[in-house]
């Protein structure tokens, strides 16, 4: 089930009420069930998956632990990365590396245990998977490292895995951070409630009203964009920028609301990124939790800036490709990794930025202009379906328009979530209206509902990264 359902606005209240009903040291169990209930509402089959990954990681981060041997503790951090990525490639990647090859298609017809190997995996990729698969290898790895000491209690480890706000898509949580919150006795008081009502609010409006009405107007030309302009073409690549990060953020500000009422602090996944003056600012304020497990989990083992610089770039080309391919089975998200990698070094190494207070208003615009321009682009990589559908976008046009659709009608909650984006700046919602009067909480209350009643896109529209 998805926030923006019928069935999560029912299930939501029914784990509230289940979750405080329950004695404060049981409430766990509660939250570890309705968790488990809200995942299964995809396909119940996913949750064996789920399942083998707790199991996995739970029993090897305990032997990690129990033994002196760095011998043995190698060994067995390699079968849990092993046994962690061979079901990101399983079921996520079959198809990228060999399914589609006409080998194996002709071996799947000739062979009823192939055909039904394609069929299970063509079955679905589980939702999640990306997301919980590295929440739980960068606990392993915390217990191999020594960071952290592994739970002795598997329904509380499990928990940590399963916690349903953050579970399908982020953000990312250390153990050390979530794991705590989880068990900590909590009571909510009115400003609880009103934190949520309000970080939840501002998350269906980015979501319902921003990104699912802009997902409805460029699908078309995505879909076909030999049919329309050149200007069309370039108005969606924006926009399409717009749409992944009102989608993004209001999921992670929904996810962030819902985790407060059971008395858990998510880690803020957004920080205005389109506000940035360089790329390398940028990766600061997007998708944190994703940006800051590849920095810890693979570029500083890599060597990160300790090395040479062939050294130095080659650990930011393979950071950012495996982030891309992260993100999707498919050629293009490796090059928009590349892409974002290759940008970063000739601009680390070429134009670094000086601090923020010596630079210039011209500078700061220019520096601005060019990252916002080569982040769109970047996304151009994101949303096609190939590369050749890059050489259409840019060289086969059409005479119809995206203005033809029905987007002046977005003009004005647009508008509004840019002035709302100016007025916060780096802060939250629920940190801006913090010192403000009723007065001016409720005229924004007031036009965030409006605008969820007006213009919500018909339909009950996936998140974006639920895919991933």
């Amino acid at each position: 089930m998805t926030f923006n359902s019928v069935q999560f606005i029912l299930f939501l209240p029914l784990a509230l009420l289940l979750y405080y009903a329950v004695n404060a040291n049981r409430r766990w169990i509660v939250l570890l069930l309705m968790s488990y209930i809200f995942y299964a509402g995809w396909k119940i089959e996913y949750l064996a998956l789920i399942v083998y990954s707790t199991l996995i990681d739970y029993f090897i981060a305990q032997w990690i632990f129990s033994t002196s041997s760095k011998i043995k503790k190698r060994w067995l951090l390699a079968l849990s990365l092993v046994s962690n990525f061979s079901l990101l490639i399983l079921f996520k990647y079959f198809h990228f590396l060999i399914g589609g090859s006409p080998w194996f298609k002709d071996l799947a017809d000739s062979n009823e245990t192939m055909l039904w190997l394609q069929f299970v995996f063509e079955y679905g990729i589980p939702v999640g998977i990306s997301f919980y698969t590295f929440q739980t290898v960068s606990y392993t790895l915390d217990v191999y490292h020594g960071r952290i000491e592994p739970e002795k209690n598997l329904g509380k480890f499990a928990l940590f895995v399963t916690f349903f706000p953050q579970l399908v898509a982020g953000p990312i949580e250390r153990f050390s951070e979530l794991h705590p919150q989880l068990f900590t006795a909590f009571k909510p008081k009115l400003e609880t409630f009103r934190l949520a009502f309000q970080l939840c609010l501002y998350g269906f409006y980015l979501k319902m009203v921003i990104a699912d009405n802009l997902g409805d107007i460029i699908s078309p030309l995505f879909a076909t964009p030999a049919s329309y302009d050149l200007a069309s073409k370039i108005i969606s690549a924006f926009l399409f920028g717009f749409q992944i990060f009102a989608d993004f953020f209001g999921y992670t500000l929904i996810a962030i609301g819902v985790a407060h009422l059971f008395g858990v602090r998510l880690m803020d996944n957004f920080k205005s990124p389109y506000g940035s003056y360089s790329l390398r600012e940028f990766w600061s304020k997007w998708h944190i939790s994703l940006s800051t497990w590849f920095r810890d989990y693979i570029y500083i083992p890599l060597g990160g800036s300790k090395h040479s610089r062939n050294r130095w770039i080659l650990a930011i080309l393979l950071t950012f490709g495996l982030s891309g391919l992260w993100h999707g089975a498919n050629v293009t998200y490796i090059y928009w990794g590349l892409f974002h990698g290759a940008y970063y070094v000739i601009e680390q190494r070429l134009f670094p930025a000086p601090p923020k207070d010596k630079m210039k208003f011209t500078e700061k615009s220019l520096r601005w202009i060019s990252t916002f321009i080569a982040i769109t682009f970047g996304w151009l990589l994101f949303r096609v379906s190939s590369m050749k559908d890059v050489s259409v976008f840019f060289s086969h046009t059409g005479d119809m328009n995206i203005f033809q659709s029905n987007i002046l009608l977005l003009f004005i909650p647009i508008i509004g979530f840019f002035m709302l984006e100016i007025l916060f700046r780096q802060q939250r919602i629920d940190q801006f209206l913090e010192n403000k009067s009723p007065l001016v909480r409720w005229s924004i209350y007031s036009f965030t509902l409006i605008s969820i009643l007006l213009f919500s896109a018909r339909g009950d529209m996936q998140f974006i990264y639920f895919q991933f």
